[in-house]
């Protein structure tokens, strides 16, 4: 029941305006078992810096099992020229008395990425490390989701690439992104997730949730606004679903 987050962060709202904060609340249903998470993402933009938070939490039968786990990341960093720019980006992930806390931090210039991490048991750290990571990402899963239709551009042309993102794969941070722009295929998503302008395959190269290979389905709007993400091909029990339940925009 591990890694609610990855679904979630592939359902992230359209980045706001400048000096306008967008949260939205989603629910994480799994197969025969129904909803298993809820979680909440926020986004607060100006016109020079950037920060994202989001919480997911097991609940039901998936909280039982995973032993209460709460997940919780942080982005935050620049925007240059519309582009989002990361300087930090932590995760910290608590459950059954565990808590392990990574923080990753960018040093664009020099093209290395930072990472520390601690970890503590019944509220007493019992490890900590530091460490560079073996290579180098412009971007964390976060800024790259709100910069992706920048990096594809026309989304109803051809787009079969790996990129790169900290916090995806552990030894290269590889993602592969591709457009869906045949008739079978947008036939194929368009059962899945309903109607939308952009169809993306998101492959993470985990077996999140006992999936194959984390392939991750996703339909944007116009505006880049995504609702609902799919991670397909779960080992017996079918589909991983993230949906959007509210919304929320204020100054």
């Amino acid at each position: 029941m591990a890694r609610l987050g990855w679904i979630v962060w592939l359902t992230v709202f359209v980045p706001a305006l400048w000096g306008q904060v967008l949260s939205g609340k989603y629910v994480i249903e799994y197969g025969i078992f129904g909803k298993m998470g809820t979680a909440e993402a926020t986004l607060e933009r100006n016109a020079t810096r950037y920060k994202i938070e989001m919480t997911a939490v097991a609940t039901g039968l998936a909280k039982v099992l995973s032993g209460g786990r709460v997940e919780k990341y942080r982005s935050e960093g620049r925007i240059e020229k519309g582009w989002l720019v990361p300087d930090l980006y932590a995760k910290d992930i608590a459950y059954s008395g565990k808590r392990r806390i990574k923080t990753y931090r960018f040093d664009h210039a020099h093209k290395k990425v930072a990472v520390s991490q601690r970890k503590f048991r019944d509220g007493k750290m019992v490890q900590e490390s530091n460490a560079t990571l073996p290579y180098y990402a412009q971007n964390d899963i976060f800024s790259l989701y709100f910069n992706i239709l920048r990096i594809i551009g026309d989304c109803s042309k051809p787009y079969d690439r790996d990129l790169h993102a900290v916090g995806a794969e552990k030894h290269t941070g590889k993602v592969h992104v591709q457009t869906l722009t045949t008739p079978k295929d947008r036939l194929f998503v368009k059962e899945l997730l309903g109607e939308a302008d952009c169809y993306l395959k998101v492959t993470i190269f985990q077996k999140l949730f006992g999936s194959k290979g984390g392939e991750l389905y996703l339909a944007l709007g116009k505006d880049g606004t995504a609702k609902t993400a799919v991670l397909k091909d779960v080992v017996m029990f079918g589909d991983v679903r993230g949906r959007m339940v509210s919304f929320k925009e204020s100054k």
